[in-house]
C-alpha cells in the first residue's frame, strides 16, 4: 500500500509542516523582503517604507500581473497554491494581487457568486516559528534553479542577502542553487556596485554585471582602476544603449582617438566604437581578426616549434598550403611582396 505523502517542505535538512487552507484575501499582506517586491522599493521608493496598498499599485502596473490576471481567471483558480508564514505571503504576491483585481472587478459588476469565489485564496501555510534563512533557501530553490526564474537584479539581491543576513558561504549557496561560486560572487559584486552608486534602474544590472565579469576589463583595471568609475559614469549618464556593449569597452579603451572621445568628450558608446572599428577591422569582423590572429602566431613562434615543423612533413605542409594562399590573395588584391 503506498505511503500516504504528508504535507512538509524539506529544505536545509529540515521537515517543515505545512497546511493547505483558504485565506481571505484581506487578510492577508504582502512580504516586502520578498526579492521581487523589495526590487520594487528599491527602484520606486528607496526604502522599506511602503504601505500595501502601494505595493499592490506597483504589482499591478506590471504586465505579467495582468496576464497572471488572466490566466487565473480562466482556470477559474490558482494551479500553484500561494506561501504564507503568519498571513504574510512569502510566495505569490503577484497572485495575491491578480486575485484582490478579480474582487474588484466582482465587486463593481455585484456579481455575489465572483465576490465569494474570489474572495478566498488556496495557500500553503508554514508555522510561525519558520526561520526567514529557511524561507529565503525555499525561494531561491523556486526561482533560481526552479519554477518561475527571478530577474537578474532580483537573483543578485537574493544572493546578497543569503550571503549577509544570513552569515552563507559563496560555496554553500553556489551549491544550493547548483552554480558556481564565481557566478554567486560575480552577481553579489555587481549589486553592491549598483547600491554603492546609488543606481536602482533595475533593467541596468546586465551592465554591471557585465563590467564585474568581463575579464579584460579586470586585466585593464589592475593597471588603471578608473576604467571602473569612468564606465560607471558612463552608464549614469545614458550612454550605453544596451548592457552588450560593456563588453567592447577594453577595444575602445585600448584605441587612442575612441577612448578620448567616449571617455574624455562624452560621446555615446556606439560612436565611440564606430572609430575604433574604422580603425581596426578586426573588431567589427571576425575575417580580420583570425588574420591577426595567424599573424600574431607567426610572430611570436618559438624556435622549439619551428624545429618541429621543420622535422614533421605534415606540419610543414600545413605551412606551406597557407603560404602558397597568402600569396595568391595578396596578387588579387593587389598586394606585392
Amino acid at each position: 500500500m503506498a505511503k500516504k505523502a504528508k504535507n512538509e517542505i524539506m529544505v536545509l535538512g529540515q521537515r517543515i509542516q505545512t497546511k493547505i487552507d483558504d485565506i481571505d484575501i484581506f487578510n492577508l499582506n504582502y512580504w516586502k523582503e520578498n526579492p521581487r517586491i523589495n526590487a520594487i522599493i528599491k527602484q520606486k521608493y528607496k526604502d522599506s517604507n511602503i504601505s500595501d496598498k502601494e505595493i499592490e499599485k506597483e504589482l499591478w502596473e506590471k504586465d505579467s500581473v495582468k496576464d497572471l490576471f488572466k490566466d487565473i481567471e480562466k482556470h477559474g483558480g490558482l494551479i500553484d497554491e500561494i506561501l504564507v508564514k503568519d498571513n504574510i505571503v512569502l510566495e505569490g504576491n503577484s497572485r495575491l494581487c491578480a486575485y484582490r483585481h478579480l474582487y474588484k472587478r466582482a465587486e463593481t459588476r455585484n456579481d455575489e457568486d465572483e465576490i465569494l469565489k474570489w474572495s478566498y485564496i488556496r495557500a500553503k501555510i508554514i508555522p510561525k516559528e519558520t526561520s526567514y534563512e529557511v524561507v529565503f533557501s525555499i525561494l531561491g530553490t523556486w526561482h533560481i534553479k526552479g519554477k518561475t526564474q527571478w530577474d537578474t537584479y532580483e537573483k543578485a539581491a537574493y544572493l546578497k542577502r543569503m550571503h549577509v543576513d544570513y552569515n552563507t558561504s559563496l560555496k554553500d549557496i553556489a551549491n544550493s542553487i547548483s552554480q558556481t561560486e564565481k557566478f554567486v560572487k560575480d552577481h553579489i559584486d555587481a549589486y553592491d556596485m549598483m547600491v554603492e552608486n546609488k543606481i536602482y534602474t533595475l533593467e541596468k544590472f546586465s551592465y554591471f554585471y557585465e563590467l564585474i565579469k568581463n575579464k579584460k576589463i579586470r586585466e585593464i583595471a589592475i593597471k588603471d582602476p578608473t576604467i571602473i568609475s569612468k564606465s560607471v559614469q558612463a552608464i549614469k549618464e545614458g550612454r550605453f544603449k544596451r548592457g552588450e556593449e560593456i563588453r567592447e569597452i577594453p577595444k575602445v579603451w585600448n584605441d587612442k582617438k575612441a577612448k578620448k572621445e567616449f571617455f574624455e568628450e562624452k560621446v555615446d558608446f556606439n560612436e565611440a566604437f564606430d572609430t575604433t572599428k574604422g580603425r581596426h577591422p578586426e573588431h567589427e569582423n571576425v575575417f580580420y581578426s583570425n588574420l591577426k590572429k595567424v599573424t600574431k602566431s607567426l610572430q611570436v613562434c618559438p624556435v622549439k616549434r619551428i624545429e618541429e615543423i621543420e622535422a614533421d612533413g605534415n606540419k610543414k605542409y600545413i605551412i606551406e598550403k597557407l603560404y602558397k594562399e597568402v600569396k595568391n590573395f595578396c596578387k588579387k588584391i593587389g598586394v606585392k611582396s
